[in-house]
């Protein structure tokens, strides 16, 4: 099953440990699913942690290169406009239609309200535990 992780998911799994998000990203650490992210997603994730989280450089960089060597970088060839009211969100969007994606897992309200995108599933990271058999 390939899955596209919301930068909000990526940030409280490395940020925050121990709950559903770290689950789902240790799917992909032991190979159940398929993470895909493209570049447009992982500068987003350095900068929400350095910016916000406050993580030295260095460490952004080890978890961005750790991030890259874990999942497949996909770039997108379509862009999606203005689908959802922040433009980040539709970043999330077009990794997902590159990867030809099954599953987002986000936590934002905006791109969950969408429920479902040109056939593929967006849902919370507890949600998608469930649905894939693989709760905590």
């Amino acid at each position: 099953m390939r899955v596209v992780l919301d930068t909000n998911v990526l940030i409280s799994t490395f940020a925050f440990p121990g709950g559903a998000p770290e689950s789902v990203y240790r799917l992909a650490l032991t190979g159940r699913i398929e993470l895909a992210l493209s570049p447009a997603l992982l500068a987003e994730f350095a900068r929400v942690l350095q910016d916000k989280v406050n993580w030295e450089v260095d460490a952004v960089e080890q978890a961005v290169a750790h991030l890259a060597r874990v999942a497949s970088i996909v770039r997108p060839a379509e862009a999606a406009h203005e689908i959802v009211a922040d433009p980040d969100d539709d970043r999330v969007l077009e990794a997902a239609l590159a990867c030809s994606a099954d599953v987002i897992v986000s936590g934002d309200q905006h791109l969950l309200a969408l429920r479902r995108w040109r056939g593929i599933r967006i849902m919370k990271p507890a949600e998608f535990l469930r649905q894939s058999g693989n709760e905590r």
